[in-house]
């Protein structure tokens, strides 16, 4: 018999203190219920009242007493969910179910995760026990919640929101009565909703009450983890908001807000100051967005409330990933909305499929790039897309993707970060029967291939590169067997030096590589840059209801003359920063966000010429940081190494932090736990 301990909860287990379960009256309660289910009365002895309920609940959603097994989702939708949906609870579950799938070879128990409704992500435990439980589906894709298996501690707790245990004849279902389940929710650290649930299962040789302890111990340890990714996120965030958010934006009404990807406000100049006795200040991981869609600036544009102008979106990346996003609001124009831009009179250039997407330019390089790309489209050869940080390689991707039938079916575009692959992550999303770039498995074109779309391949850990080689291989068989399989590769890495640097597998380059499209960057593409500037200044125009700004004739030289080592990105950021900074529909050359005249032409961008930032939106933004700082100082009782930590930043950084905006430990009020 197992016996698992560990340290008691928060305070929200009433339900642990209950009587022990005694299988043949609990059974002699489930013959009676099934008897009277049709006019059911409370069994006076024999069956905790909270499993009565939920079997009143199973009985009331029609599930059949007789199911031996829960129901599973579709492969597609479990790696969407793996993958996608619930990464970050993943991710701080990690270390805890690896830790755990030691202890628990050979103690006949598995450990379970799931989602929000009951679909299970992930299992370790003894070998045995997981195959026992695959055969009612307690494996990855079977779905728990009361709905669809009964009563279960999956299904019970995802219920009624605290820890419980459910113990063999109080299953409601015949296949599930051999086993005993131990579950706890885990909880968002910000709002405190249910995200997930943690369950301890095994046969009914392994029951004790305090299990569910110990499932609610662990996902305590589990909303601690999350809380601290959390601080670092939201930290990060606004670093970057401070070092980089435009001056004369943040001094006006509304201004500057920060959004995380779930469209939680990280900062609102209207909700600063100061920390009070939570673990976060005032105004932040307020729900201000709905993003359950993912985050894009069109998601936004649609959620943002009619009586808000944004006047300026900035989507804010770590580690190739949005996590969040800047916005410019204003709330002077009650129901006026950001609006697509207006397809009249477009400039020369290349649609990008059906999209609001342009390639724009009438230079010979891009359009020998066009050319190629289109010639591309009919091919299945891997093609490697090559080019500086900023040229628009995504674009020339979306482009032959779109052309070449890959986005049939409403199917998306969606790379691979090959810069944020771990071994596990990459053996998860490069295993040979998914599906690459759509929703899911099966055809990405009318031929039923796939499309294989690796971003930052330069970045691939070398250790990694055999791993994907591997993979690759099967790519090559479904080729050989009539699928017309796709494989594209995007890098601002010259892959060739890289090989020939010992840096990057030959083997692997040559498999990638058989076709080299090059984007020319912007330097070498002339009056395009004009071109494209007009393209962004007409879209910012549409989008905030301002008037389109003008270019003079020494503002056009002062621009053609820069070298635009960001490319196009950079200059997209330039056009957004002018129409925020410029107080003239005409923009002088002291205005550009960079410096004119410097010999090298890699010119260092320097702060606006005019509108120098009012105090008080620094402020604001100082004051957030210091109460993110403060919050998690009090988190962990003054103790400034593991507080650093927990912001991501090393401790020389947070000490110097403290001794800049003059925060007293001391002074703190700290929680107890």
């Amino acid at each position: 018999m197992m016996s698992l301990q560990g340290p008691g909860p928060r305070d929200r287990s009433q339900e642990l203190a209950c009587t022990d379960v005694d299988p043949v009256e609990t059974s002699k309660a489930w013959s009676r219920f099934l008897a009277n289910r049709n006019a059911p009365s409370m069994p006076v002895t024999g069956v905790r009242p909270l499993i009565y309920k939920s079997w009143m609940r199973s009985n009331t959603t029609g599930i059949r007493p007789d199911q031996f097994a829960a129901p599973s989702l579709e492969k597609a939708r479990i790696d969407e969910k793996q993958v996608f949906d619930h990464s970050e609870m993943r991710r701080a579950t990690h270390a805890c179910l690896h830790h755990m799938a030691d202890l628990l070879a050979g103690a006949e128990a598995m450990l379970i995760l799931t989602d929000n409704e009951g679909v299970i992500l992930e299992t370790v435990g003894d070998k045995s026990t997981l195959n026992k439980g695959g055969k009612i589906n307690l494996s990855v894709g079977g779905v728990w919640s009361e709905d669809a298996s009964g009563t279960n501690g999956i299904g019970t707790a995802l219920w009624m929101g605290k820890p419980v245990y459910v113990h063999g004849e109080e299953h409601f279902c015949e296949g599930m009565k051999a086993w005993s389940c131990a579950a706890a929710p885990i909880h968002d650290p910000i709002d405190q909703s249910v995200i997930g649930i943690i369950n301890l299962s095994g046969l009914t040789t392994i029951f004790q009450k305090h299990n569910a302890a110990f499932a609610a111990a662990l996902a305590r340890d589990i909303e601690v983890s999350l809380q601290q990714t959390q601080s670092q996120m939201n930290f990060k965030l606004l670093e970057w908001a401070i070092g980089r958010a435009p001056s004369r934006a943040t001094a006006e009404k509304g201004g500057l807000t920060i959004i995380d990807r779930f469209g939680r406000l990280i900062f609102d100049p209207s909700a600063s100051g100061r920390i009070d006795d939570r673990l976060l200040s005032q105004g932040l991981g307020k729900p201000f967005l709905d993003l359950s869609s993912g985050i894009s600036e069109a998601a936004i544009i649609a959620a943002l409330p009619s009586d808000y102008v944004c006047k300026d979106i900035q989507l804010i990346e770590f580690d190739g990933m949005v996590k969040g996003a800047s916005l410019i609001l204003g709330d002077d124009a009650p129901g006026k909305r950001r609006s697509a831009p207006a397809k009249s009179n477009a400039l020369p250039g290349t649609q990008v499929g059906d999209t609001d997407l342009r390639i724009v330019g009438r230079s010979d390089a891009i359009l020998s790039a066009l050319d190629t790309a289109r010639s591309l489209m009919e091919m299945d050869a891997p093609t490697l897309i090559q080019g500086q940080t900023g040229v628009g390689k995504e674009l020339f991707a979306r482009l032959i993707f779109a052309g070449s039938g890959a986005a049939a079916g409403n199917r998306s575009f969606a790379p691979i970060n090959c810069a944020a692959l771990t071994r596990d992550v990459l053996e998860l999303e490069l295993h040979p029967t998914d599906a690459f770039a759509s929703d899911g498995p099966g055809p990405a074109g009318s031929d039923g291939g796939r499309f294989l779309v690796l971003d930052e391949i330069g970045e691939l850990p070398f250790d990694l590169q055999p791993v994907l080689l591997r993979m690759l291989e099967h790519v090559t068989a479904e080729r050989r067997a009539g699928a017309a399989s796709r494989i594209m590769s995007l890098t601002n890495r010259r892959l060739k030096e890289e090989v020939a640097a010992n840096r990057f597998r030959g083997d692997l380059y040559y498999r990638l590589g058989a076709i080299v499209l090059e984007i020319p960057p912007l330097r070498e593409r002339g009056d395009d840059m004009l071109l494209i500037f007009e393209h962004y200044n007409r879209l910012v125009s549409a989008q905030s209801g301002r008037d389109p700004l003008i270019l003079g004739s020494d503002t056009e030289e002062a621009m053609m003359t820069y070298d635009w080592p960001g490319n196009v990105r950079e200059l997209r950021n330039a056009v957004y920063s002018l129409h925020c900074k410029t107080k003239s529909r005409t923009v002088a050359p002291s205005d550009l966000p960079f410096r004119q005249g410097a010999g090298d032409g890699h010119n260092a961008p320097v702060g606006p010429a005019r509108g120098a930032p009012g105090p008080t939106a620094s402020e604001c933004l100082k004051d957030a940081e210091v109460a993110l700082i403060e919050n998690v100082l009090i988190a962990h009782h003054g103790n400034v190494s593991k507080a650093a930590i927990a912001l991501g930043i090393s401790r020389p950084t947070l000490y110097r932090k403290i001794r800049v905006h003059d925060i007293r430990i001391s002074d703190m009020p700290f929680l107890r736990r």
